[in-house]
């Protein structure tokens, strides 16, 4: 197997037994068979003919967790990054809708819910990101049509992905240490562009961007990307693009819409024409990109979206509102 050492030691590092290595193990070994029957390798494979595997391993009923997840953390691990990048594609929806129906159940009851997504198909686990749209579509225009434009963004902004606030303690911590908002933000920043530059320097995937030198400077000339800049009781930040290296050499407006949008749910609706998907679900990504905020001041803020690709930007910006709790000065 191609990388194989490289594989095992990506998969011990994140704590996995040896049943689970195992599972992994036979998932790659039969892709491998698969793409030999194409005259391909796991060395030089083709991503139409891994997302052809894929798609048989969906229509024969087998669990994500036996095929795709093993998949995507393979090719990350054997830096096939075009490969692994359009993989996690594939992971980053699922679960996204059902989550936000139970949190409609949570704040607005069950005949609600049962309203809302009546009308809402949604894909299967491992299914493509294209297959999300018209679903993503479906409930946001009836989640509005239901309850009204604000108690929507209400039920969308939040931490759908279930992010542990032990994941931002390290900003907690320094908040408190350096006893500023403004001085916090600058430190954020800071540490986040030499996380970008020690990606660029050693070629490894960041989430799921490839960074370059030129992603970093771009990113470090802008304190509103990976960090905010605060104007009286709000914090402005801006979203890095999802392809930022892509984005930076695109010259067309709607490729960089594209390039810029990180939501599987909705990629796929950005034409020449229109977004098929409603700007109202970039407050998804307001309650994603807020949540940091919440951890670091000690309660929930509020979040806008001001601009969205979604909205025909080539950019996702967002005003988070200080809490009152909060001191300025502080």
């Amino acid at each position: 197997m191609y990388r194989k050492t490289e594989f095992l030691a990506a998969l011990r590092k994140r704590g996995l037994d040896e049943s689970a290595i195992q599972t992994h193990l036979q998932a790659i070994a039969g892709l491998d068979s698969s793409l030999a029957a194409r005259g391909l390798s796991l060395e030089r494979p083709e991503l139409a003919a891994v997302e052809a595997w894929l798609s048989e391993r969906l229509r024969e009923g087998e669990s994500i967790y036996d095929f795709l997840i093993p998949a995507a953390r393979y090719f990350t691990a054997a830096r096939q990054e075009t490969v692994a990048i359009r993989l996690m594609a594939y992971l980053l929806p699922i679960g996204v809708l059902p989550a936000m129906a139970d949190r409609l159940t949570t704040l607005e009851g069950e005949a609600v819910r049962s309203h809302v997504m009546s009308g809402v198909t949604i894909p299967a686990e491992g299914s493509p990101p294209e297959a999300y749209p018209d679903a993503t579509a479906r409930f946001v225009e009836a989640l509005e049509a239901e309850i009204g434009p604000e108690k929507a963004r209400r039920v969308l902004a939040w931490n759908v992905h279930e992010i542990p606030t032990a994941a931002f303690a390290l900003d907690r911590e320094r908040f408190l240490d350096l006893g500023s908002i403004d001085a916090w933000l600058l430190d954020h920043h800071r540490r986040q562009v030499e996380i970008l530059r020690r990606h660029a320097k050693d070629g490894t995937l960041w989430f799921e961007q490839r960074i370059t030198q030129a992603v970093v400077d771009f990113v470090e000339a802008r304190p509103e990307i990976l960090g905010g800049v605060r104007e009286g009781d709000i914090i402005y930040t801006t979203k890095i693009p999802y392809d930022p290296d892509g984005y930076l050499q695109a010259t067309d407006g709607l490729e960089r819409r594209r390039l810029a949008c990180h939501c599987p749910l909705a990629l796929a609706s950005i034409t020449e024409r229109d977004a098929g998907v409603p700007p109202l679900w970039c407050a998804c990504s307001a309650g994603y990109t807020k949540f940091m905020f919440d951890v670091v001041f000690g309660e929930e803020t509020e979040a806008v979206v001001l601009e969205s690709v979604l909205s025909g930007s080539e950019r996702c910006r967002f005003a988070i509102k200080i809490p009152p709790s909060v001191s300025l000065g502080a």
